[in-house]
């Protein structure tokens, strides 16, 4: 896994719809506990001690201000998603910037193409979240695993690389 990915024209600010470049970083147990505010509900520091690499997500001239953040594992045949969360600033109902989520998928589908799958992710998914996932090509494997396979990955891929 590469330690830095570039994404071009990622995400938007809704204020005005201009969209930014966006850079993915991996980061820290120590980088995620100084920066816990912006994620009050999950901790990626047991990510990082479950073997996954963290990545933030950040516009490309502000790596200090997260708007996402990702967990990814290399497993058998495919990158495990542990988890793939917006920052809170990106939350309904007032969000500052859209498709950060998206671009989070896109980064995770970079990665898995880079450490050989083609793409293909795996992930469970909160089910509010499987039509949003759906959208992106993600099919329901059972329960709440889902699958994103490598047809659906290239489409983000040639989106954002």
């Amino acid at each position: 896994m590469h330690n830095k990915y570039y994404l071009r024209n990622a995400i938007t600010l809704n204020v005005n719809n201009k969209k930014y470049d966006a850079i993915a970083i991996k980061i820290t147990a120590v980088e995620i506990r100084k920066h816990r505010h912006q994620f009050k509900y999950f901790d990626f520091t047991n990510s990082i001690k479950d073997g996954f690499a963290v990545y933030k997500i950040c516009r490309a001239d502000e790596e200090d201000i997260f708007q996402g953040m990702v967990a990814v594992k290399v497993s058998t045949g495919f990158l495990e998603c542990g988890n793939m969360e917006i920052s809170d600033l990106n939350k309904s109902p007032i969000s500052m910037y859209n498709y950060v989520g998206k671009c989070i998928i896109g980064l995770c589908c970079k990665i898995s193409e880079d450490e050989g799958f083609g793409g293909a992710i795996a992930f469970f998914a909160k089910n509010n979240l499987f039509g949003y996932y759906g959208r992106y090509g993600a099919d329901l494997l059972f329960g709440l695993r889902m699958f994103l396979d490598e047809k659906a990955a290239k489409k983000l891929i040639d989106l954002y690389f």
